[in-house]
């Protein structure tokens, strides 16, 4: 039998009447456990069906919930609650299913005699891109969660993938772990730490702001640090006001001879509305004599901004009690680098150095900051999104056995890596093709000129 299109619409209409009542959502009783109250949009007006949850954190990372929705006059309430001491979220979905508008109360205590009066913002928006990598990634796999402490605001990311999450306005601990739970009970019997299995980042965003914190990485190939010290610094923009939401990473692989290390910039922590940052120090056996901070952030129309420290020494490190300040760093606009490295070999003939050019690769990067990448020689080379000034361009041999070799300290780098002091323009582009060099024989005959 069909269902004429004119019963179905007044079916419709029934259950969402039905579904919008002006009963209370809920099941609320007269025990002193009751909570009750009533939520608005940011416009004010009352909506039925926005979804309001009472919050138990158990841990930053397991949370026991319950659940209930607004009536058409946005009222709810619960008959009992989880614990003496409750957090309430709030989400509002619009037509298209978006999470758009959030709040959260916290510490709300079930022997409160007042209502809950909700006025629900915007929603924040954290985006990124999660890879990972590290001995234990055979354990984890590829499907890890990404959520904020102690809540129930999250989302699964499989990665290597992007993800965005929206959330409350308001100051947070953005943690990443694997989403199977019997993975990180695996890690745990297997000696990884709590603080390599579960990663974390602090954030602040404000209603109706998009965060873009990057590249995050999952790392569990690092045993735990013996040292509990902590950078912390303050970041400015050009007008010399705070910096909010700029992510932070420390380079102490000043030559780029790590991959993993400095093939990208790797997110570690974010600035918050003062442009105050804070992150681990790096272990004393990853630093040879010093090392430096680098930044990274966007401006209104989506242009990178760029920072970097000056060199930071191991011995001042060392000698802190517990906290290193780092001195402020200002944001330019980012530069980019136009050049090439011209393959010279003494004596021979020009058929030979074709040949060497298309056969050899030489590995170009900036001295104490995440931007390196591996060429053919003789071609041209494009990085982009550099920190602008005075800076070192160093290249040497993108041999893999050389590559090791230096890594290990095996090999001098004084023998193979040459630099080149070059000058980045903020907001554009320099073009530089005086580049010459020589392959190494031995590990010492590297050698250099300038044109």
């Amino acid at each position: 039998m069909k269902l004429s299109l004119r019963i179905f619409a007044l079916l419709l209409c029934a259950l969402t009447f039905w579904a919008c009542s002006d009963k209370v959502a809920g099941t609320a009783t007269d025990t002193e456990n009751t909570i009750a109250g009533t939520v608005t949009l940011a416009d004010g007006s009352a909506r039925c069906g926005i979804s309001v949850r009472q919050v138990v954190a158990r841990t930053a990372s397991t949370v026991d919930f319950i659940e209930t929705e607004t009536d058409s006059f946005g009222a709810f309430a619960f008959d009992s609650t989880l614990a003496d001491t409750v957090n309430f979220e709030f989400r509002y979905n619009s037509n298209d299913s978006t999470l758009s508008e959030t709040q959260i109360i916290r510490r709300v205590s079930a022997k409160s005699e007042d209502s809950l009066r909700v006025k629900l913002q915007e929603s924040a928006l954290v985006v990124g891109e999660l890879e990972y990598t590290g001995n234990a990634s055979f354990l984890a796999g590829s499907h890890f969660m990404v959520q904020l402490d102690s809540t129930t605001f999250s989302i699964d990311v499989f990665a290597p993938d992007s993800f965005k999450i929206a959330l409350p306005e308001g100051s947070y601990s953005l943690t990443i772990l694997p989403a199977d739970s019997s993975v990180i009970t695996k890690l745990r019997a297997s000696g990884y730490a709590d603080s390599t299995i579960i990663r974390k980042l602090s954030v602040t965003v404000s209603a109706g702001d998009t965060l873009d914190v990057g590249k995050l990485r999952w790392d569990a190939s690092e045993s735990e640090p013996t040292q509990v010290k902590l950078l912390q610094g303050v970041v400015k923009s050009a007008n010399g006001k705070p910096a909010k939401g700029v992510s932070v990473h420390v380079v102490t692989d000043l030559y780029g001879f790590g991959v993993l290390d400095s093939a990208a910039f790797v997110t570690q922590a974010v600035t918050d509305s003062m442009g105050v940052w804070r992150v681990a120090a790096p272990a004393f056996d990853l630093i040879d004599d010093s090392f430096r901070v680098e930044f990274r952030s966007k401006d209104s129309a989506g242009g990178v901004l760029t920072g970097l420290s000056d060199y930071i020494d191991k011995d001042d490190l060392e000698e802190a009690k517990d906290t290193l300040q780092i001195p402020t760093v200002t944001l330019a606009e980012a530069s980019n680098f136009l050049g090439s490295v011209f393959l010279v070999s003494e004596g021979a003939s020009t058929a030979t150095q074709d040949t060497l050019c298309w056969a050899y690769s030489i590995r170009v990067g900036f001295r104490g900051t995440s931007n390196f990448k591996t060429v053919s020689s003789c071609n041209s080379i494009t990085m982009v999104n550099l920190p602008s000034d005075y800076q070192d361009l160093v290249f040497y041999s993108g041999d893999e056995l050389v590559i090791r070799n230096l890594k290990s300290g095996e090999f001098d780098p004084e023998d193979y890596v040459k630099s080149v002091r070059v000058n980045l323009p903020p907001g554009d582009t320099l073009k530089y093709q005086g580049i010459t060099y020589t392959p190494p024989t031995t590990a010492n005959d590297a050698s250099e000129s300038e044109e």
